[in-house]
């Protein structure tokens, strides 16, 4: 029976420190998508004001220390502002860096915690140290009360052997301790038999209620924490989504083109491969939307978006840039391969918009194509190259594709 109490003990210990840790991962993870927004716009000070708040309410609790870094392991923001700019070589840290998903490590009586902190694109690292000794005590608590309840056990036990009634308990308390000893290994269904004897027969009903109780307790409790991290998790993807798509035509909004625009130009950067974008817009758009109707004109977009999503590749990014004009991002692409993407792109939306009569004009695009870099040294410098390689197609007659010519 003492086994049993140790067994719980650690039993509980273990389910103990689990819990903190997926508690404490998804409060992380709903922290890494503040801090990620927060580092996309090189928002410093409201990453340290993220930090010092979280670090304030938890004051005194489990949470002992708090940081964020950048890929490089530079501290970004941290509960100890001095660290500001100080490059993280501890080993666990870099090891949450290189990590896609998030890490754990328990080191003595503490607990560390790395989860990426992303949103869209990963844009930095929350690390965090909790302190077990919350944890501990409380399975302290439990082990005293295990024990005693082994104490009381044998106590009745013992009493019922010297009464002279060995002969008839002896078979039945063994079938009650294999009982006891499975519900202590964690195997909370086993059941005690019935056992004869007033005295026995409320001992085995008590065992049994006792890990009936505890079984609907951790079942509830993993339903719960299976709800609330599913709950969280759809939250969050609902909240990423109405972050980086736009809400009329179901594609992506301007700022996600944006991040993808420089996650894409670090990427060509450290590769030495182009990444080109193109400009595209409905000729004379304002003429349905004067004819038909705004309703009209939505449903064009959404329509639009629809056909030049489909000719683009699973790798490539298509953004309501704003009004009636759409940018598309294609990564690895030359200025003469994005060419024939865009016409691609011209010729589905003249083919496949104007079969049924819907509007009261053909209905086509002008795109305009820039590549960086050879187009610009900056995103921004490519998206004016194209921008006005849009504005020529306009110039020479619309439904027509014009590609920039590269800079000096």
């Amino acid at each position: 029976m003492v086994s049993l109490a140790f067994l719980a003990a650690e039993q509980q210990r273990r389910d103990e420190q689990f819990d903190m840790r997926r508690r404490n991962t998804q409060v992380l993870e709903a922290i890494g998508v503040t801090a990620a927004v927060s580092v996309a716009q090189n928002d410093i000070a409201a990453l340290d004001t993220l930090v010092a708040h979280v670090f304030e309410r938890t004051r005194g609790g489990e949470l002992e220390k708090l940081t964020v870094v950048d890929g490089d392991g530079r501290v970004l923001a941290d509960d100890a502002p001095e660290r500001f700019g100080e490059i993280e070589t501890d080993a666990f840290a870099r090891s949450a860096i290189a990590a896609d998903e998030p890490v754990w490590k328990r080191e003595g009586n503490k607990l560390r915690i790395g989860v990426p902190a992303k949103s869209g694109l990963r844009w930095a690292t929350v690390l965090a140290q909790y302190s077990l000794d919350q944890v501990n005590a409380q399975v302290e608590r439990t082990r005293a009360q295990w024990l005693g309840f082994a104490l009381a056990l044998y106590a009745v036990v013992a009493m019922i052997l010297y009464l002279g009634i060995e002969r008839l308990v002896a078979r039945p308390l063994k079938a009650l301790q294999v009982a006891v000893r499975k519900m202590g290994e964690g195997s909370l269904n086993t059941r005690a038999p019935p056992l004869r004897g007033l005295e026995m027969r409320e001992l085995s009903e008590m065992m049994n209620k006792m890990a009936a109780t505890l079984q609907a307790e951790r079942d509830n409790l993993e339903k719960s924490v299976a709800d609330r991290t599913r709950e969280l998790q759809e939250a969050n993807a609902r909240l990423e989504r109405l972050a980086v798509t736009d809400g009329l035509t179901g594609v992506y909004n301007h700022r996600r083109f944006q991040e993808g625009l420089a996650a894409e130009l670090l990427r060509s950067t450290r590769t030495g491969r182009p990444v080109s974008v193109l400009m595209a817009d409905v000729d004379l758009f304002k003429k349905v939307n004067d004819a038909m109707g705004h309703p009209a004109g939505d449903e064009l977009l959404r329509r639009l978006a629809q056909v030049l999503n489909s000719a683009l590749r699973g790798t490539d990014l298509l953004a309501r840039y704003g009004g009636e004009e759409f940018a598309a991002l294609l990564p690895e692409t030359s200025k003469t391969v994005a060419g024939q993407v865009a016409e691609r792109m011209r010729a589905a939306v003249e083919a496949e918009l104007n079969v049924d009569g819907r509007w009261t004009q053909k209905i086509t695009i002008s795109v305009g194509v820039a590549t960086y870099p050879d187009d610009g040294k900056t995103g921004e410098q490519a998206l004016i190259a194209a921008d006005e390689a849009l504005y020529v197609a306009k110039h020479q007659g619309r439904n027509r594709v014009v590609i920039s010519r590269a800079v000096a």
